[in-house]
């Protein structure tokens, strides 16, 4: 019962945003302060968290502790990225004696967070595990200020206990022609992503089936999400949630200087908009050359737009310009 009333939430409480708001604030120097001012890192909300993205990766996550006054900000960080991305100048062997290794944990690792220092070295550590798929997403995101969220993934229990999770790349707000805000969900491929040009997998339990019964995967993948983003039962959930994202993201803002929000995502945060789902997931392809956007993505394009599938194709992700370029879909 739980996991079916919560999947779909997102946002900080009060007690959390103060509890940032309190770090903000602060005269001296602190982590918090410094992720609102780095241009490499993209913030996502979460349920009663953050996600802290650096290229696709997300290098760590911001929760809340219980404090005398209120939420504290605690951040949690996978290991692979407190390694010290200098390591690579130097040599990487380590000599043992027999019983020993002869090397320092703090000559390996950051073991302390130093001031204008460790937060550089791990953003330079965790762009290093970054494909160009994702890579890919990190710059589209970081040039569309209307983007409100990333790696956009609902998870539930299914019917036989499995997790379903549509995971989608992007959310952007577009203003709708009657004076509203829409929120439209994307999904980014590289031009060689197999899952543009191989079918889908067979249903579970299924060996075979002819091609002509299965979908092109990413055609399948698509359907999936909009299946999943057009069910009644689960509009008014995703647009209360996306509303609490805009309010959040509108008020961390408020924290920097550094850190601006679109007006339309301020404006749907704080009620003046009215907020609706559109129903279709856009596609969103890139990193190939001229002679594949005249050839087989051209035709890859039709085939895709004849099963009605919203696509977008640009030969770099920097070319996106995702929010205008919806629109002009319109």
């Amino acid at each position: 019962m739980t996991s079916e009333l919560n999947f779909l939430k997102r946002g900080l409480s009060n007690s959390q945003m103060a509890g940032l708001k309190g770090l903000a604030d602060k005269t001296d120097d602190n982590w918090w302060k410094e992720v609102l001012e780095s241009k490499d890192l993209l913030l996502a909300v979460r349920n009663g968290y953050l996600n802290a993205y650096v290229k696709g990766q997300s290098v760590f996550k911001i929760a809340f502790g219980k404090g005398s006054s209120g939420s504290e900000p605690r951040l949690a960080i996978h290991y692979k990225y407190l390694v010290k991305p200098d390591l690579e100048k130097k040599d990487p062997y380590v000599s043992f004696n027999g019983s020993k290794f002869d090397i320092e944990p703090e000559d390996i690792i950051n073991t302390e967070y130093e001031s204008k220092l460790t937060l550089r070295q791990l953003i330079k550590t965790a762009a290093r595990f970054a494909g160009p798929e994702k890579s890919g997403v990190h710059k589209i995101a970081r040039k569309e200020p209307r983007v409100v969220d990333l790696e956009v993934a609902f998870t539930r229990a299914g019917e036989n206990g499995d997790l379903s999770a549509p995971r989608m790349d992007i959310a952007v707000l577009v203003p709708t022609e009657s004076g509203g805000a829409e929120l439209v969900f994307c999904e980014a491929k590289c031009a060689d992503n197999p899952e543009l040009w191989g079918l889908e997998k067979l249903p579970k339990g299924t060996k075979s089936l002819p091609p002509q019964e299965r979908s092109t995967a990413v055609i399948a993948q698509i359907r999936k999400y909009e299946q999943f983003i057009q069910a009644k039962e689960n509009e008014q959930r995703l647009i209360d949630a996306y509303v609490r994202v805009c309010k959040n993201l509108a008020d961390i803002s408020d924290q920097s200087p550094a850190r601006q929000v679109d007006d339309l995502v301020r404006q749907v945060g704080d009620g003046r908009l009215k907020l609706s789902i559109h129903r279709n997931v856009y596609l969103l392809v890139y990193d190939f050359g001229q002679d594949e956007k005249d050839g087989r993505i051209k035709r890859k394009r039709l085939q895709l737009e004849e099963a009605g599938v919203k696509i977008i194709a640009k030969g770099k992700p920097e070319d996106f310009q995702l929010a205008n370029d919806i629109l002009r879909m319109r």
